[in-house]
């Protein structure tokens, strides 16, 4: 089993969860309005003027099968100038269901 969490910009939000249901993803959690600080880069969105915008948060359990869809799917999306520049990151965590 996988533990997924994928970071975006909300502009990106509503397509990444339809990249989630295409899959038939049986559940996901959603935090919206998440901040970010980037010391290296230009990805900071601390919702203010000088740094506008805020990120969603996405985090999902799944198999390997589904995992390697999933990755396709989101590389596919990232081809696009606007998704690129927005940024969208996945996070995978082997993960056991303890209870």
């Amino acid at each position: 089993m996988n533990a997924v969490w994928i970071h975006g910009g909300e502009t990106l939000g509503k397509e990444i969860t339809a990249i989630l249901d295409s899959l038939g993803i049986p559940l996901y959690y959603v935090w919206r309005g998440v901040l970010r600080k980037d010391n290296e880069g230009e990805s900071t969105r601390w919702d203010d003027q000088v740094f506008p915008g805020k990120n969603w948060a996405v985090q999902l359990m799944c198999d390997d099968k589904t995992l390697a869809a999933l990755k396709e799917k989101l590389e596919a999306f990232l081809v696009d100038d606007y998704v690129r520049q927005t940024g969208v990151e996945m996070f995978v965590q082997r993960a056991e269901r303890l209870i």
